[in-house]
C-alpha cells in the first residue's frame, strides 16, 4: 500500500469513527462509565462525611498526609488522589466498558450484525481476566515510562513554562509510542477470541504494519484531554488566582472531555482492526 493509499485509510476509518457519534446505543458503555467516575469524584470531595470517612480518610491520608484533610488545601491534591483512584476503577470496571463499548463497535461496523447490549456485556465478561493481564502489562509499561521521563528531564521541568510544556509535549508524545503496542489487543481478545499473548502480538503486528495510522488514532483523542494534563498539574496556581473549587469543576469537565476522546479511540481503533483483520 502506497503513502498516499495509508492517507486515504487513515482519513476513511477517522471518519467512520466520527459518523458512529450519532449512533446512542454506542454512547451507552462510554455514559455509564463517566457516570461512575463522577461518582468517584464526588466520594473524594465529600469524603469526610460519616458514610465515606471511614474508608476514605485514611486513604486520603495514605496519599498525600494529613496536610490534604484540611481546606483549602485537599483540592490541591484532588488532581493526584483522583488519578490514582481513576487508574485503580480503570482495572476493576474500566476494562469491561472498554470490551463493552469494543463488541458494540465490531458489531455497529458489520452490516450483517446488529449491536446488542447483552451480548457484549456477555461476551466481555467471558474475557475479563485476559482483558485485565492485557491492562497489567499495558499499566506497568506506561507507569514505568511516566516515572521514568520527570527524572530524564528534570532539569526541564524547572525551567519557565515554555520549556515545561514542552516536556509535558515530548512525553505525551513518546508515551503515546508505548501505548500503540496494546492499542489493538483489547479488540484482539474480544472479536477474534485471542489469549493475552496472541492479542498482544496481534496488536504489535498491527502496529508495526501501520505505525502513523496506529499514532494518530490514539494521538488525536489524546490531544482533547491534554489540557487537563497541564491544568492539574498547576493547580497551585488555580487556587491561588481562583476559588480552590475551580478544580473539582475541572475534573468534572475532564470527565466528560474524556468520554468524548475515549468513545473516538475506542471507535477509530475497532474500525481500522476490522479492516486490517479483513472482517469488514
Amino acid at each position: 500500500m502506497s503513502a498516499l493509499e495509508k492517507i486515504n485509510l487513515f482519513f476513511s476509518v477517522f471518519l467512520d469513527g466520527l459518523k458512529s457519534l450519532k449512533k446512542p446505543v454506542l454512547w451507552l458503555p462510554f455514559l455509564f462509565y463517566a457516570l461512575i467516575q463522577f461518582l468517584l469524584l464526588l466520594a473524594l470531595v465529600y469524603f469526610y462525611s460519616p458514610l465515606l470517612s471511614t474508608v476514605f480518610i485514611p486513604l486520603v491520608k495514605g496519599f498525600v498526609g494529613d496536610f490534604a484533610l484540611h481546606y483549602p488545601g485537599y483540592f490541591l491534591f484532588l488532581p493526584k488522589i483522583f488519578s490514582r483512584g481513576n487508574l485503580l476503577l480503570g482495572g476493576i470496571l474500566g476494562i469491561i466498558f472498554i470490551g463493552w463499548a469494543t463488541h458494540l463497535f465490531f458489531s455497529y461496523f458489520l452490516p450483517d450484525r446488529k449491536a446488542k447490549l447483552g451480548e457484549g456485556l456477555k461476551v466481555t465478561f467471558s474475557k475479563y481476566f485476559l482483558l485485565l493481564g492485557v491492562w497489567l502489562i499495558e499499566t506497568l509499561v506506561l507507569l514505568g515510562w511516566f516515572y521514568l521521563i520527570p527524572r530524564i528531564g528534570k532539569g526541564l521541568l524547572t525551567g519557565g513554562f515554555k520549556r515545561e510544556l514542552a516536556f509535558e509535549i515530548l512525553s505525551l508524545g513518546l508515551g503515546i509510542v508505548f501505548y500503540c503496542f496494546f492499542a489493538y489487543a483489547f479488540a484482539a481478545i474480544v472479536i477474534s477470541g485471542k489469549n493475552i499473548l496472541s492479542g498482544l502480538g496481534s496488536s504489535v503486528s498491527i502496529y508495526r504494519r501501520n505505525f502513523f495510522s496506529t499514532y494518530f488514532f490514539v494521538l488525536i483523542p489524546n490531544l482533547l484531554t491534554f489540557p487537563f494534563t497541564l491544568l492539574n498539574h498547576r493547580a497551585a496556581l488555580l487556587i491561588s488566582k481562583f476559588n480552590p473549587e475551580v478544580i473539582f469543576l475541572i475534573l468534572i469537565l475532564e470527565i466528560g472531555v474524556s468520554m468524548i476522546a475515549n468513545y473516538i479511540l475506542i471507535s477509530t481503533l475497532t474500525r481500522f482492526y476490522l479492516y486490517d483483520q479483513g472482517l469488514d
